[in-house]
């Protein structure tokens, strides 16, 4: 099989990079627990040079037992603790399972759905598909718990129930891309003659999420983001659980509405779950708001941050799968086997 060494390579860095010190390391293994691609992580923990292989011969036999344990051959998504680390267990397709070895005193949590969406790309790296390495910045829920830590047990990560709807709302000025991203995530496709919306338009998309056993059904509701809309959207926003604002990163006033844009959000629907967006990245020449600017305002509002393109489709399906994530992990829990 040809796999795109180079994009998993870099797959692996910018998980590094988003897990951080904590990693011990990252390893793309086959069904019999051999490597397919590694890497040391920066932890300060003090550990041999040969790490990787180190930690080969400690994932072969979890591996061996997972298959034992799991009659079907496929496992999903799964936990394991030693005295001195913390294994994560993520499928990532037919071919593969992408393991994350943490330091002992990690916290699983905030991790998992990063691993759950690294392990994601790698299936489509290994199926030939068209994906970006870039692992988004996600930020934890204050209020999340951590899984428990049970060492030597082996713990299946579940959701509490197999199929979930939620009333989803993206916000933002008009023109940065919002209609464009509904479209091409639910239909794949790109208009390139733009008519804005007018008050609302409404379309159902399911995310299906490969080893959680689990599905998520957004109905989705493009708010108009023009001002003589503003008194409408205060209906639409009600009883939203989900959310993403956009902003358009070759235009900054469209950036420095999304304070207001959040606040008009989080008055009608306090407790809703939002993630950030800088749209059009395909446009690199007429940019003018870096990924620094926009982290720094996903970090001032507490947001989970991504850029996308409509247009190309770049990262457009790992936005609303991030999305879903961060409210599925309300309901994880696990399950010792």
């Amino acid at each position: 099989m040809s796999v795109d060494r180079k994009k998993l390579e870099a797959l692996l860095q910018w998980y590094q990079q988003e897990v951080g010190e904590n990693l011990i390391a990252a390893l793309i293994v086959n069904r019999e627990g051999l490597v397919m691609s590694a890497l040391k992580g920066s932890s300060d923990t003090e550990v041999e040079e040969d790490v990787i292989g180190g930690v080969s011969a400690l994932v072969e036999p979890v591996l061996t037992r997972i298959t034992e344990e799991f009659s079907s051959g496929s496992f999903g998504t799964g936990t394991f603790d030693t005295e001195d680390q913390r294994f994560i267990f993520c499928e990532a397709g037919p071919e593969a399972i992408f393991v994350t070895v943490l330091t002992s005193v990690a916290m699983v949590d905030p991790v998992f759905p990063y691993a759950y969406l690294a392990a994601e790309k790698i299936a489509r790296i290994f199926d030939g598909r068209s994906v970006s390495p870039v692992i988004p910045k996600l930020i934890t829920d204050s209020q999340s718990h951590d899984i428990e830590r049970k060492v030597d047990k082996l713990q299946k990560i579940k959701i509490q129930s197999g199929e979930y709807a939620f009333k989803l709302i993206l916000g933002g000025e008009g023109g940065v891309g919002k209609t464009s991203m509904v479209h091409r995530f639910v239909e794949d496709s790109f208009q390139t003659d733009y008519k804005s919306t007018i008050g609302t338009s409404i379309m159902k998309k399911e995310c299906e999420f490969q080893g959680l056993e689990s599905k998520v059904r957004f109905v989705i509701w493009d708010l108009a983001g023009q001002a003589q809309f503003k008194r409408v959207r205060q209906t639409y926003v009600s009883n939203a659980e989900a959310g993403i604002l956009v902003y358009d990163v070759t235009r900054k006033e469209t950036l420095d509405s999304l304070e207001n844009w959040f606040k008009e959000i989080k008055s009608v629907s306090p407790k809703i779950s939002l993630i950030l967006v800088g749209n059009k990245i395909d446009l690199e020449d007429e940019r003018v708001i870096s990924t620094a600017q926009g982290e720094e305002l996903a970090l001032k509002l507490s947001l989970s941050y991504i850029e996308t393109s409509a247009k190309t489709g770049e990262n457009i399906n790992d936005a609303f799968k991030m999305l879903a994530l961060q409210i599925l992990k309300r309901f994880i829990f696990t399950e010792e086997v």
